[in-house]
């Protein structure tokens, strides 16, 4: 009962003080307390009051009854979805003497107002009599985390002198921040409270929100210490939570533990801040202040001392490299998530507190450096640096400086340069728009991030577009940040001939510049030596182009040997891993590389291909090679690096080399060029032709009536040349790949070529064979010679008593010459008996010529 009866008198105690209390939890604004004025143009949404009116140009108002004016606070929380402006504003009535806030007959009222043509406005108070209003006290501005809103939470004192306070937290949190003061005491009684909306953008209609009122009982209370840092080391900063007076001035208030008082008190701008001087360089080391006897403007003073403990660190002198230029961003149109204004961030990259009083920034030696103002730099902290009016927009993001004249940073390339206080340099950067490494990253709304602070590599190799989601990380660790440490030294991973005195070589890893450009590391053999010339490529840095003093020769091979060479952490290549061999081909001359095969009608949804053939004796490097049809402008290049064609093979060009694999047979998938596309070929007739520069190669003006004359369908059937020793474009040099060859032969012999037989030939391999699985002689083998291409066959089986047992073949197309096999089964798949058997071997041709043969053999079994 007494718990009871004491928490009963708490909440009433509550209630006594406080004169208004609404947070809209009830979802209502009618009752308890009720509001009143233009109530249809304000509904309740998840705790909030909020806007609701026409969509046109309007002022709407709701008032409630408040009798609190002198010794009160009020708070309140206020959230806007567009950036006010003199035209689209809130008022917060704290006092009035009138229920309709949108009168001004005998108006007697002090008013917050939101809402100036910049983005990083304030609040002002006004004191509104009759209908005339008097600005008492313009807040000085601050940043919003997002320009085109606002979220802030606000603190008003006023005492019964009439003196106002008022603290803000644009965060939408509790941490105030003491923001002016004015001292007024023209109306000391108030009927009224309430808020004020005026747009004239339709749009704004409901995007005025209001909650947390809370209107109380002013109770004194005297300054509070909030904050002690150090200036430089003599030189620090006490912070208190409101504005004080002048007692705050004098030295004997403040206390050093060690050292006592300081030598000097003086005020800054912000009246809640003193600058407290020492003779002599206070010693690095832990502290603690002691203050006393400090007043606020309202003469409450401290009753006891207060006391508050900071860490105290002696001014370093910087080495180059302590602090580093970390991330830029030079074209931030288009930004995701950050503010669209350039910046630059640099790291203190040591373990020592680093005061850049007086440090220089430049960009590019045409620029007059610009001398940063005052701060220090904690071990491993980041700063923004950024022009003076975007500083606010970037201080949410981490500590950001402005600077008084920003020099534009250039979006393809600049240097950038940080200087200390004596000139000397701390950290340079000379970046270019092909570090972003992403083309559509480079375009902009991306900065650039280092990667490795603590690496060998620099410029390009160690720097990368940001990954992260809003575009950059200023004020915080790169998204790219990486310093493992590579204990695995580069590998030479491609060696190209640019021209006979340049070559190419790619690595498997950024290579640090001062090992990859120092010519001694790199010797030929064959007589050639070290390079005269290299030349280190941006921005991956895993590419030299190296440049000889004599032509290499074509048709032998080379070897390339490196020492010495490391990539970005130190690591050497290492031996076994330093040396290239490289073949210099001879240069294709016409008729080196012949048109072989060509599938120019594939089947629904397969893939058309050419098949080339190397007509020499040595081996040429199908880079060089272009193939394309009679539109020069559609010409392909069938290899960026060098490709190696031994001498009297085939090899095939395709877009989809996969689906080849699963429709027809590939002898040497290894032989196959897997083409982003192909050239153009029509179905019915078309051009296929070889091109190295201009210099046509082989080329063949194919027509689907080359096919067979017999043949119903070419979709999916190639056509193969006959003989290499012939005109590519003889028109009986080409004939439509066999149906036992499965209609196409890419990367192996065409089944249709010349033999130089002078007659036809079928041939059993063995008379006698047994289809016990026994592995000898399983099968009967059937070789065939034909002196012509474009045979057809039919093959059939009979007993030796004249019944058929089986059909081999039948009418099928027929390469010049192969192998057949019968399994011993019938048309039924049933093993046949044993016996003497007869093969009927038929062939004809397109032209009518018919020959016929005869051969016997033995089905035999083992006995028993």
């Amino acid at each position: 009962m007494r718990k009871t009866l004491l928490l009963f008198l708490i909440i009433c105690s509550k209630l006594v003080s406080a004169q208004l209390i609404d947070d809209f939890s009830d979802g209502d604004f009618t009752s308890s307390p009720k509001w009143s004025g233009t109530v249809n143009y304000f509904r309740v949404s998840n705790g909030y009051l909020q806007s609701n009116g026409p969509q046109a140009s309007s002022t709407l108002y709701l008032s409630t009854s408040n009798t609190l004016a002198a010794a009160a606070v009020w708070e309140f929380y206020l959230k806007l979805s567009f950036d006010p402006s003199t035209t689209n504003y809130p008022r917060i009535y704290l006092v009035s003497n009138k229920e309709d806030l949108s009168s001004t007959s005998d108006m007697q009222a002090y008013y917050l107002q939101l809402g100036s043509p910049s983005n990083a406005e304030n609040f002002f108070l006004v004191k509104q009599n009759g209908t005339t209003s008097t600005t008492l006290l313009n807040l000085p501005d601050k940043p919003r985390s997002n320009a085109n809103a606002v979220t802030v939470r606000v603190r008003v004192e006023r005492d019964l002198n009439g003196h106002w306070d008022i603290y803000t937290d644009f965060t939408g949190g509790r941490n105030f921040t003491f923001d002016g003061s004015v001292i007024d005491n023209t109306f000391i009684s108030t009927s009224y409270f309430g808020v004020y909306c005026r747009y004239s953008t339709g749009n704004r209609f409901n995007q005025f929100y209001f909650t947390d009122f809370k209107i109380e009982s002013y109770v004194a209370a005297p300054p509070q210490l909030l904050e002690v840092k150090s200036l430089d080391d003599q030189t620090f900063e006490v912070t208190f939570d409101k504005a004080v007076n002048a007692s705050a001035l004098q030295s004997s208030n403040y206390g050093l533990s060690g050292l006592g008082s300081p030598q000097k008190a003086e005020a800054g701008i912000n009246p809640a801040k003193i600058k407290l001087s020492y003779a002599d360089a206070v010693p690095s080391g832990n502290y603690t202040l002691t203050v006393s006897h400090i007043a606020d403007l309202r003469n409450n003073v401290m009753p006891v001392p207060q006391v508050k403990s900071f860490l105290h660190i002696k001014k370093y002198i910087a080495k180059k490299g302590d602090v580093i230029i970390n991330e830029i961003m030079a074209n931030p149109k288009g930004v995701k998530g950050l503010p669209e204004t350039e910046y630059i961030e640099l790291w203190n990259k040591s373990d020592e507190y680093i005061i850049v009083s007086g440090w220089k920034y430049s960009k590019d030696a045409a620029t007059k450096p610009v001398v940063l103002t005052a701060d220090t730099l904690a071990p491993k902290q980041y700063l923004i640096l950024c022009a003076n009016a975007n500083a606010p927009l970037l201080k949410p993001f981490g500590k950001a400086m402005g600077l008084a004249s920003w020099p534009a940073l250039t979006n393809t390339k600049a240097n950038l340069k940080i200087y200390d206080m004596h000139d000397n340099l701390i950290d340079e950067v000379s970046y270019t728009d092909t570090w972003y490494q992403d083309a559509k990253k480079k375009s902009g709304g991306f900065s650039l991030e280092l990667i490795n602070p603590y690496g060998n590599c620099t410029g390009g190799a160690n720097w990368i577009a940001s990954i992260a989601e809003y575009g950059g990380t200023p004020g915080s660790k790169n998204s790219v940040y990486n310093d493992e440490k590579d204990t695995q030294g580069p590998q030479i991973i491609l060696t190209t001939i640019i021209n006979p005195r340049v070559i190419q070589i790619d690595f498997d890893k950024k290579l640090a510049a001062h090992t990859a450009i120092n010519i001694s590391n790199y010797v030929m053999n064959n007589g050639v030596g070290t390079p005269v010339s290299i030349e280190l490529v941006e921005p991956l840095y895993k590419t030299v182009m190296l440049t000889f003093e004599k032509d290499l020769t074509k048709g032998i091979e080379y070897t390339l040997t490196c020492s010495n060479l490391t990539n970005c952490s130190g690591a050497e290549m290492q031996q076994g891993r330093n040396a290239s061999k490289f073949f210099y081909a001879k240069d294709i001359l016409p008729n080196s590389i012949l048109i072989s095969e060509v599938l120019f009608n594939p089947k629904v949804r397969g893939a058309e291909f050419v098949e080339i053939y190397n007509n020499t004796e040595h081996i040429l490097d199908l880079k060089d090679l272009k193939i394309g049809n009679a539109d020069r402008k559609n010409d392909k290049i069938i290899s960026n690096v060098s490709l190696f064609i031994q001498p009297k093979t085939y090899w095939v060009l395709s877009a989809n080399i996969e689906h080849l694999k699963e429709t027809y047979s590939v002898k040497y998938p290894d032989q196959m060029v897997k083409m982003p596309n192909m050239p153009a070929y029509n179905n019915d007739k078309g051009m296929v032709a070889l091109y190295v520069d201009d210099k046509i190669i082989d080329s063949f003006s194919y027509h689907e009536k080359m096919h067979h004359a017999l043949l119903k369908n070419y979709k999916g059937v190639s056509l193969e040349r006959v003989s290499f020793n012939r005109h590519t474009n003889e028109s009986t040099n080409w004939q439509s790949a066999a149906v036992i060859a499965g209609y196409a032969t890419p990367t192996s012999e065409n089944s249709q070529q010349e033999n130089g037989i002078l007659k036809n030939e079928v041939v059993l391999v063995s008379k006698t064979f047994s289809p016990d699985q026994d592995g000898f002689e399983d099968t009967l083998q059937i070789n065939y010679r034909f002196k012509q291409n474009g045979n057809l066959a039919t093959i059939n089986i009979y007993t030796d008593k004249g019944l058929l047992v089986r059909n081999l073949i039948r009418n099928n197309s027929m390469p010049t010459q192969g192998s057949l096999e019968w399994d011993g089964l019938d048309n039924n798949g049933k093993l046949c008996k044993v016996g003497v058997y007869v093969i009927k071997f038929e062939t004809f041709t397109a032209e009518g010529e018919v020959e016929r043969f005869t051969k016997t053999c033995v089905l035999a079994a083992k006995l028993n």
